[in-house]
């Protein structure tokens, strides 16, 4: 339960009222989050945030606009429900004499309690029902009071939701300089400061006129209000403090109701001022309109008289100390009024109003050119208005508008050019060239499956096409009509000749074909597109409840699709609910950071335009600060690049490519730029972090390898037995070992200890390449001594064996002959046995060398694996 007493704590204790004024109070409880759209149409409407608690909050009013802003919520709550309760009841506001602000209600509502609220609702006192039946469209219900409410018989608020019912609040400005009009000082120094009020003036797009030199101007709405004057009192500061170059001339100033008054210099008679009273340089207004621009506005008390004071006495403001210009940090563009002017309804195509859609210039675009928003994104946000003067420039004394734009989005130069196709790229989904994309589509949701074009298929539809996009709609209606009898199951002829009676002003016509059209669709990607078409239809038509409905669906049936999310934006705006739309668009910029740029030339946001870019100031100002930050430090980023890498590794040509692109964003002063600097850079620390973690697993797996390696080495020159001789060797060896044994007891996390162990990694290659080629050698050296140990001993067996039969066989045979008859080769051999003998001697040690031989070569291998592999067993004993 939310108790209101815990409100009416917080309010301090006045004992002695200077001013008191009736007016309005707003009890408002709220379940989990309070949209940041209803405090802001609560301020705009004149509410006073009194006192705030955990879910609760108390507001004051001074005026019936209290119930404007109400019915508003509630037409809002029909569309996007939320959890509400508003009470509104009488109140009385009390300013001390310090000018603090508390409140008296009575006692009845101070005791109240209400539960966690389900759903919108507004309760309104029975004693104020006469004031809201002065307002045209708001009705009061009888209904039954909840538990914890006052027995007052409270009825619910319920408005028309076909009126519009904005804010009354409205004043002119009035500046008077001071000083004699016909002095050569006065005329320099006011043509000079008036000058940047003229700036001012056309940035915010108020008009004026001057009566002499006496300026008055119209405010239209209270957040206007406040950054003028915010502005204001910013200019004149700077102009004194820059008095030495002539810009500043003191001025007298005052803010007055309008009062259903005509916009004329009459105003200055109907104003009862004594302007020679007045204090130079300080915006004079009543309490009542003083208290409404928040808590960057000091009061200052003015004395005229000694009447008593009410809210309707006249005070002066000034900026509190370290109060900023907040709207200053928000792009300032200001529309051309060649785009924002002209005599027809909104464009289908572009929503520009000086050319019919038949007119249009994208009729002639093809393809989505998305490199319109990186041009845009590729110039300073201050280029925009220079762009949006260059139209209106190049166009002066052109009579034929849409031509003059046709020429600028074929071949525009300049900024004018990247102003011109940007802005017909804003709504490039319902252009006919998109029609062109979606017939051709392979893909089944957008946007991803828009790209996915295949080959045009058939040939009566395309020449349709083509005669409609070249100006003949009577060719394009007559093959149109014979393609939806010959495919009356297709939906492309629904949707070409619903383009066609759009451009024949039949809209309610070209709305039932692209029903059909999505009828007839077979992907998520077709019916999404000719949903949209329905929802843009019924926007130029000046649907635009109906229409943000209608882009909602589209946006359900193709979650990731931004284009209908934006439009329905914009729909709210068009409606009147700019602060409600603020959070939608904010959400579009987070997603895609592009959409800043399209709300900033967008001219369709007429209406809203001002509050829209205001409440985006402050993503302007994180997005620079948090890019201003960035920049400042990609020095010292590049710093760790080189500390991490050496110059020449892959990634670090890579970064250093990458950074160069990051510094040429830090010049573009745009909010693309600054949030692509922001998550580039991002992006790139994630990917250094990632790099080292890949190159650590790399360093750890090649230490690995080595060591194996080392051990293999370590193996096959162990048995030399020459150690004298493997000085080098032996060098590079243990050179190696003790690196790798050093990186193993490193922390490769930091910097310095990375990049050194990435340069012992190279040396350790290349030592490592240098033991390979020298173990060569020695493996040679092993093997031949291998062999000739195998042939050795197998030949001295032999040749043992040998020389024994050799000895023994002469006297053998000498000894057996007597039993033989004479033979000649006996006797030879008996005549010359000693050279018999030593001849038997050769050819049997040859005969062994050649057995042997051949052993050796048949055992080499496996006497080789054998010995090698009893000294593995022996080095793991």
């Amino acid at each position: 339960m939310f108790q209101i007493s815990t409100l009416f704590e917080n309010f301090p204790i006045v004992s002695h009222s200077r001013m008191v004024n009736r007016g309005y109070g707003v009890w408002l409880a709220w379940g989990e989050d309070l949209d940041e759209s209803i405090v802001r149409s609560l301020s705009d409407f004149g509410g006073l945030l009194m006192s705030e608690s955990r879910n609760q909050a108390y507001w004051f009013f001074f005026s019936s606009d209290v119930f404007r802003v109400a019915a508003r919520l509630e037409i809002w709550a029909r569309l996007n429900p939320m959890a509400v309760f508003m009470q509104i009841m009488p109140a009385t506001l009390l300013v001390d004499y310090s000018l603090d602000l508390s409140l008296k209600v009575a006692d009845e509502f101070t005791s109240q309690e209400v539960a966690t609220p389900k759903e919108f609702e507004v309760m309104v006192h029975p004693q104020l029902s006469d004031e809201i039946k002065k307002i045209a469209g708001l009705n009061l219900e009888e209904t039954r009071t909840p538990t914890g409410i006052s027995k007052s018989g409270w009825v619910t608020l319920v408005p028309d939701q076909g009126l519009v019912y904005d804010s009354l609040l409205s004043w002119y400005f009035i500046i008077i300089p001071v000083g004699n009009q016909s002095d050569k000082e006065f005329i320099r120094g006011w043509r000079s400061f008036f000058s940047d009020i003229q700036l001012l003036l056309q940035k915010l797009g108020i008009q004026y006129i001057t009566s002499e030199v006496r300026v008055i101007l119209p405010i239209g709405s209270l957040s206007l209000l406040r950054t003028f004057l915010r502005e204001l009192l910013s200019i004149i500061t700077k102009a004194r403090g820059n008095d030495e170059e002539g810009h500043y001339w003191p001025t007298v100033m005052a803010l007055v109701p309008q009062m259903n008054m005509s916009f004329n210099d009459e105003i200055l008679r109907k104003v009862h001022l004594d302007w020679d009273k007045l204090t130079p340089d300080s915006p004079h207004l009543r309490y009542r309109d003083a208290y409404l621009l928040g808590a960057d506005f000091a009061i200052n008390e003015v004395r005229f008289g000694s009447e008593q004071e009410t809210v309707e006495s006249w005070c002066h403001v000034s900026l509190k100390q370290g109060a900023q210009d907040v709207s200053s940090s928000a792009i300032e563009v200001t529309i051309s009024r060649r785009v924002s002017v002209g005599e027809n309804d909104d464009c289908f195509y572009c929503g520009m109003k000086n050319h019919t859609p038949a007119e249009c210039p994208s009729r002639q675009l093809k393809g989505l050119d998305l490199r319109a928003w990186k041009n845009l994104a590729a110039i300073d946000s201050d280029k925009f208005n220079e762009g949006f003067q260059n139209i209106d420039l190049s166009m002066q004394g052109k009579e034929n508008v849409a031509e003059e734009f046709s020429k600028l989005v074929a071949g525009g130069n300049g900024y004018e050019g990247i102003i011109t196709k940007a802005l017909f790229s804003i709504n490039a989904v319902s252009q006919l060239r998109t029609l062109y994309m979606v017939w051709r589509s392979r893909g089944k949701e957008w946007p991803r499956g828009i790209m996915d074009q295949g080959p045009e298929e058939g040939e009566l539809i395309w020449s349709a096409y083509d005669a409609m996009v070249n100006g003949s709609l009577t060719d394009a209606e007559l093959l149109t009509k014979n393609a939806m009898i010959r495919f009356s199951r297709s939906y492309q002829p629904r949707a070409l000749i619903g383009f066609i009676e759009l451009e024949n002003g039949n809209g309610e016509q070209a709305y039932f074909y692209w029903q059909e059209a999505e009828r007839l669709s077979f992907s998520p990607l077709q019916q999404g597109y000719f949903i949209y078409l329905q929802a843009r239809m019924q926007e130029v038509g000046g649907d635009f409840g109906d229409a943000s409905n209608t882009y909602r669906r589209a946006a359900r049936l193709c979650p990731e699709w931004l284009d209908p999310l934006y439009r329905r934006a914009v729909c709210m705006v068009k409606m009147g609910f700019a602060e409600q739309a603020v959070p939608y668009f904010e959400d579009l910029i987070e997603r895609d950071p592009h959409y800043f740029n399209r709300v900033a030339i967008d001219p369709e946001l007429d209406r809203g335009r001002l509050t829209v870019l205001q409440a985006l100031g402050q993503l302007w100002e994180i997005a620079e600060a948090e890019a201003k930050e960035i920049a400042a430090g990609m020095d010292s980023l590049a710093e760790d690049i080189s500390q991490w890498f050496e110059e020449g590794h892959e990634f670090a040509d890579d970064a250093a490519k990458f950074m160069d692109r990051m510094r040429k964003l830090a010049k573009i002063n745009n909010y693309v730029a600054f949030r692509h600097l922001t998550s580039g850079v991002a992006r790139l620390t994630q990917e250094i972090e990632k790099r080292v973690e890949y190159e650590i697993k790399v360093i750890n797996k090649k230490l690995e390898i080595y060591r194996e390696e080392l051990l293999d080495i370590q193996r096959e020159a162990s048995w030399f037995p020459f150690p004298k001789l493997l000085t080098e060797f032996n060098g590079d060896f243990n050179y190696c070992a003790d690196k790798i044994y050093w990186i193993k007891t490193q922390n490769l996390n930091q910097a310095e200890t990375f990049r050194k162990t990435q340069q012992y990694l190279s040396r350790i290659d290349e030592r490592l390449k240098k033991l390979r080629h020298r173990l060569v050698t020695l493996r040679v050296i092993r093997d031949s001594t291998l062999f000739v140990m195998l042939l050795g001993r197998s030949f001295i067996w032999l040749e043992v064996l040998f020389l024994g039969m050799a000895l023994l066989c002469v006297p053998a045979l000498i000894y057996y002959s007597k039993n033989f008859p004479s033979n000649f080769v006996i006797d030879m051999i008996i005549r010359q046995k000693w050279e018999f003998q030593q001849g038997m001697i050769l050819i049997l040690s040859i005969l062994a060398l050649a057995i042997s031989a051949f052993r050796a070569a048949v055992v080499f291998e496996k006497k080789k694996r054998e010995l090698f592999l009893i000294e593995d067993d022996k080095e793991e004993k």
